[in-house]
């Protein structure tokens, strides 16, 4: 047996293999927790060993999951046929239309898994993502590989597999759709391509048929699928409109009949083929009018921006983070690696970027350009005959020069129309930069199997290969930290002239695999640096926090609080919740702001009992007869927060509503049997502020609302003694160059507590509007000092450890400042539960 002929049929599976290792090594990281500080790892990892989930879709994903193995459903029951969900949305529910791919998925992997050993169904969930989200690696690298080399292959399927924004996504403990957005999409095209480029009916036909295969499965995880649709659609048509009408190519004449012609259409017929299968498929199994809602919904989803506002309610889509429309470039700690936030830093970096572009620019090089067939030379430049095995050109692979032009056409137009309308995409938020960082991961891996071809061909002295491979040496160091870039750079380069200069015919691949390594690496320091820095989205406290309800409150009770966290306190706690990550664009968004931020507590508490109880139906009610949801508010607003005999008075005398539509309304605002709750009150919402005081203050007419937000110390000083006062200070935030904490002066048993705004030459003192100051559980301070402040200030004293609290004066009495940062001080309408780091739990007194 020949090894070496082995090795080379080999040499792609083993390539696979170390791609997919490298890809799942990174996202595997994040089991480390190495954002988390090592004594603190404990509190991030729940009974079972495991972190917790990284974000909150990942609980609603695994309670369907256990659902499905449990029940068979993804549901908690059935509704007239149809899965419902009795946890989300209470009440009355919501029917769970979701992609059920990861569901099906995970379920599988499970049971499989099991057949070889005990797993359970959250190690299974933590794991998966990290697998199937490092599967892209495959199609990328023989996509690429197709038209380039195995350098091209190598490099796109690095740049594609890490994708910084992708692998923020698909790390170990992220459980959520997002896994199959890259992989699948990439299946798609490879057997599309692959299909354009076969020659035998038979194989055209079945690569095309596999496209629609896929396309089906994708339909299963993600609604925008049809976007991939129209893309091949638009690069079939501008590819025929191109070669037809501005290269003048003659097409074929002669044909028997139109299936004859059409079948002889290497382009069109795959298209045909996908589209007809592919609509079947989908109508079939998923629902022709699914399809049909499909469509209209690509058209819908380049208006992101433009309905953020659609109805009188605020929106709160416009505080999710994914739907803003992200920078071009900005921040980082490089210049190849900008902010992860930004399109360059998301896609990979700025030398990823430029790649991607020069990509489809190569391609049209290589198209006009004959192929430069490289002389044999002599001493000690590159030998034609020791041409590395990792490249395998078009010209060596039995291709015409004429089928070569085709290929480089092709390839342009695709990666040219797949690149336009995705980065199209991207203007409508920062979701959408993995689907552009796709098509530009592609492109710069072929630009680096044909600038590495280029390179092996024209760079022949030891001195320039040297010089090159010096260059891409500091490039591969650049997006790391010194002590690694001084290990790459003395191992990288010593190696690399000490080879070249004892064996000068491994000079060039040397070189060529620095050159690859220097496109890759500002991807790799991404991904990395974003693995290695995880935190968990919720920790014991929460988690504690929960099981404390399931344990000790009836079946029946509704878990209240912002929506961030409403998808784990379904998971948790076993209870219904009103509000989460998928019914935050309601109503109720407002209602939970504003029960939030009102000082009447009476009022707060009334708006609780009426979403706990009745959901949306006294305000739906309420629209019907007044026909505008901003008078609806006024007349809640005035009505919640008293005695129902007083609220229908109100309702009749001032608003005119007749007595039976008083009635009505209070049937559901002032319900006879309101149902129990548990309000949620956590450390998070201190940041979250400005958001949920944004929808809470809504404005119905100027459609706007007010953002109030809170400063909470960095951490606890402690006190120190200065001519005679003792002292304490704290930071809060940072302003630019300017620190804004506070000073706080006990002299005489007399405490005083100014802000101070300054850096390390001015420090300016400000009055607050009003001081709280609490030692322990004594009540030292509470006053009014400057009527004419902007800022309160709360300090909290306990252990001779303080922290304080800034914030907006429009929050120093609002009720989540009462019940989270005073304890319930000075208030008679929520009565305390339970309390864990960072979690109070309040229900009604």
């Amino acid at each position: 047996m020949d090894i070496r002929n082995v090795l080379e049929k080999l040499k792609p599976v083993l390539i696979i293999i170390a791609l997919f290792a490298l890809a799942f090594y990174i996202r595997a990281e994040a089991v480390n927790l190495g954002g988390v500080p090592s004594d603190g790892k404990d509190f991030y990892t729940g009974p079972d060993g495991l972190p917790y989930f990284s974000e909150m879709d990942s609980y609603y994903n695994y309670r369907l999951t256990m659902n499905y193995i449990n029940r068979g459903i993804l549901g908690d029951t059935l509704v007239n046929g149809r899965a419902y969900d009795l946890h989300s949305y209470y009440p009355p529910g919501r029917p769970v239309d979701y992609p059920p791919l990861i569901v099906y998925t995970t379920a599988a992997a499970y049971r499989l898994l099991n057949l070889f050993g005990d797993f359970s169904l959250r190690e299974v969930a933590f794991w998966i993502g990290a697998f199937i989200g490092s599967l892209c690696v495959i199609p990328a690298y023989l996509f690429v590989r197709r038209v380039t080399n195995d350098y091209g292959g190598i490099a796109a399927g690095i740049i594609v597999g890490l994708i910084p924004t992708y692998v923020a996504h698909t790390y170990a403990g992220f459980f959520d759709t997002d896994m199959f957005n890259i992989v699948l999409p990439l299946l798609v095209f490879w057997f599309f391509t692959e299909s354009i480029l076969a020659t035998d009916i038979k194989k055209k036909t079945a690569y095309a048929i596999a496209s629609a295969l896929t396309i089906l499965v994708f339909s299963a995880a993600w609604v925008g699928y049809i976007f991939y649709l129209a893309v091949l659609v638009a690069f079939v048509a501008i590819y025929l409109l191109i070669s037809r009408y501005i290269l003048r190519e003659k097409p074929v004449e002669g044909y028997t009949g139109k299936l004859e012609w059409l079948t002889h259409q290497r382009e069109l017929f795959p298209l045909v083929v996908l589209l007809l299968t592919g609509g079947i498929l989908i109508g079939v199994f998923g629902g022709f009018s699914n399809l049909a809602g499909a469509i209209t919904g690509l058209f819908s989803a380049t208006q992101i921006q433009a309905t953020a506002q659609t109805t009188a309610y605020p929106n709160v889509y416009v505080s999710v983070s994914e739907l803003q429309v992200p920078q071009f470039i900005a921040g980082g700690k490089s210049g190849l690696m900008p902010g992860q936030g930004t399109v360059v830093g998301g896609v990979g970096g700025i030398m990823v970027f430029i790649a991607g572009l020069l990509g489809v620019a190569s391609l049209l090089w290589k198209y006009r350009s004959p192929e430069r067939v490289p002389e044999k030379t002599g001493g000690s430049g590159l030998k034609a005959g020791k041409k590395s095995k990792f490249m395998k050109p078009l010209k060596n692979q039995g291709v015409s020069d004429e089928e070569k032009r085709h290929r480089y056409l092709l390839y342009a137009v695709l990666m040219a129309v797949w690149l336009i309308m995705s980065g199209y995409a991207v203007t409508k938020g920062s979701r959408f930069i993995p689907t552009f960082a796709v098509p530009l991961g592609l492109s710069a891996g072929i630009f680096t199997g044909f600038l590495v071809e280029y390179l092996r061909d024209s760079v022949k002295t030891t001195t320039s290969v040297a010089l090159v491979a010096f260059i891409a040496a500091v490039v591969i160091a650049l997006p790391f930290s010194v002590s690694v870039a001084i290990k790459l750079l003395a191992g990288v380069i010593g190696v690399g002239l000490v080879y070249s200069l004892r064996k000068p015919e491994i000079r060039a691949p040397i070189m060529m695999i620095l050159v690859t390594l220097a496109v890759v690496a500002p991807t790799v320091s991404g991904a990395h640096s974003m693995t290695s820095s995880v935190v968990p989205g919720t920790d014991d406290g929460m988690w504690n926090s929960m099981q404390w309800i399931k344990k000790n409150t009836s079946s029946e009770t509704v878990v209240m609080s912002w929506w961030d966290f409403g998808h784990l306190f379904a998971v948790a706690a076993d209870r219904p919740v009103t509000f989460d990550g998928g019914s935050q664009n309601t109503p109720r968004a407002y209602w939970i702001g504003k029960a939030l931020t009102t000082s009447n507590e009476t009022l707060s508490l009334g708006i609780l009992r009426m979403l706990s109880s009745s959901g949306d139906l006294a305000y739906e009610t309420l629209d019907n007869y007044t026909n505008d949801s901003g008078k609806t508010a006024e007349i809640l607003t005035a009505t919640l927060g008293v005695p129902r005999d007083e609220a229908k008075n109100v309702m009749v005398s001032r608003y005119g509503l007749t007595e039976a539509q008083a009635e009505k309304v209070l049937e559901y605002s002032h319900p006879s049997k309101p149902k129990p709750f548990v309000l949620v009150l956590s450390s998070d919402m201190l940041g979250k502020a400005p958001w949920w005081t944004y929808f809470g203050t809504w404005d119905f007419e100027k459609k706007t609302g007010s953002r109030y937000g809170y400063y909470p110390s960095l951490g606890s000083s402690k006190p120190e003694v200065v001519n005679n006062t003792t002292v304490i200070q704290t930071v809060n935030t940072a302003v630019d160059d300017a620190l804004v904490g506070t000073i706080i002066e006990k002299r005489d048993n007399t405490t005083n507590a100014t802000i101070a705004i300054g850096n390390n030459r001015t420090v300016q003192r400000i009055k607050p509007h009003k001081l709280v100051i609490i030692e322990g559980n004594l009540l030292v301070r509470d006053e009014v000092v400057d009527s004419n402040a902007q800022l309160s200030l709360i300090v909290l004293g306990s252990n001779n450890q303080y922290t304080t609290v800034i914030m907006n004066r429009e929050l120093e009495d609002s009720i989540f400042t009462k019940l989270f940062l005073l304890g319930g001080f000075n208030q008679t309408s929520f009565r305390f539960l339970h309390q864990e780091p960072g979690v109070l739990l309040w229900t009604a007194a």
